[in-house]
C-alpha cells in the first residue's frame, strides 16, 4: 500500500515495482501484472500507474510489445546505469564483523561557504551538523561529516545519532524522502588530524567521498544532505558497477580489497 505524503504515487509505485524486479519476484523476461491489477492493488488510478511504468521502461528495467504487455527485460543488470548501494550496519556484518558508531559532534551553524553551495543555501542559513565515527569490530573505519539545512528537520540535533540510521530518521519519522545521490571518490592520504581519530598513522591511504542526497520539496528535486567521509582503504573496501550505456557496451568500475558496496547510512 502507497503511503500518504509528500512523495508522488506514481514515484512510490515505481520504487515498489523496481523493488520486485531487483529481488527477483518478478523474473527477467516475465509478465508483470496488467495495468488494471495494478491499479487494484495500490488502490490508485490509470494515469499512476502509467507514470510508474514509464519511469521503469525509460530506465531500461521494462519492455513493452504491442498487444501483449508489459515484460521485465532479460538482464535488467545490463539495461540501465547502476549503482550498488548499502547500509554500514549491514555491510560490516556481512564480513562478519560488529559495527558500532560513535558520535563525535552535534550542534547547529551556519552554512559554510561549499556547503551553502552544495545545499542552495541561503549565505549564513543555518545547518545542522553530524559528524561520526563508523567501527567494525575495535577498530575505527569511516570519519564521517554530514550537513542538512536545519529548516528540513530542526529537531533532529535531539536525536539518538549514534544507534539510529540518519537515513531511516528522514525517511521515516521527518517524512523526507530521499530519491536519489551523486558522489564522488578520491584517492586520499590520511593527514595527523584524521589518523588519529581512525587510529591510524599518517600517510596511510584512504578514500574521500563527498554525497548529495535529493529530496523532492513541493514537487520539487531538492539538495538535502551533503555528506564528506574518510574511508580506510585496507580496514574497509566499497565496490561500485557502472552500466555506461544500453547497448551491451559496458564499462565496469570496481574498487574493492574486501568486498562492499556503497554506503547508504
Amino acid at each position: 500500500m502507497l503511503r500518504p505524503g509528500p512523495l508522488p504515487k506514481h514515484y512510490q509505485l515505481s520504487q515498489i515495482l523496481r523493488q520486485r524486479i531487483l529481488k527477483g519476484e518478478f523474473l527477467p523476461g516475465a509478465k508483470i501484472p496488467g495495468e488494471w491489477q495494478l491499479c487494484q492493488e495500490f488502490k490508485v488510478s490509470r494515469g499512476t500507474v502509467r507514470k510508474a511504468i514509464d519511469t521503469l521502461l525509460h530506465e531500461g528495467l521494462l519492455r513493452t510489445e504491442q498487444g501483449q504487455g508489459t515484460y521485465v527485460v532479460e538482464d535488467p543488470w545490463r539495461s540501465r546505469p547502476f549503482l550498488f548501494l548499502s547500509n554500514f550496519n549491514d555491510d560490516i556484518s556481512r564480513q562478519n564483523q560488529t559495527p558500532r558508531t560513535t558520535l563525535i559532534e552535534k550542534r547547529i551553524l551556519p552554512a559554510p561557504t561549499k556547503v551553502a553551495h552544495r545545499l542552495s543555501l541561503a549565505k549564513g542559513e543555518e545547518t545542522i551538523y553530524i559528524a561520526r565515527l563508523r567501527w567494525a569490530n575495535h577498530q575505527p573505519v569511516v570519519y564521517e561529516q554530514r550537513y542538512l539545512a536545519k529548516r528540513l528537520c530542526p529537531t533532529l540535533i535531539e536525536e539518538d545519532l549514534e544507534n539510529q540510521s540518519i537515513h531511516e530518521l528522514l525517511v521515516k519519522k521527518y517524512r523526507i524522502p530521499l530519491i536519489r545521490a551523486i558522489h564522488s571518490i578520491e584517492a586520499h592520504v590520511l593527514n595527523e588530524a584524521e589518523a588519529t581519530l581512525l587510529n591510524t598513522q599518517a600517510g596511510k591511504a584512504a578514500f574521500y567521498i563527498e554525497r548529495l542526497t535529493y529530496t523532492l520539496l513541493d514537487g520539487k528535486e531538492t539538495a538535502a544532505v551533503f555528506y564528506l567521509a574518510i574511508h580506510l582503504g585496507n580496514e574497509y573496501a566499497f565496490r561500485i558497477q557502472h552500466v555506461i550505456n544500453r547497448q551491451d557496451e559496458q564499462t565496469l568500475a570496481a574498487i574493492s580489497t574486501n568486498g562492499g558496496d556503497l554506503l547508504l547510512n
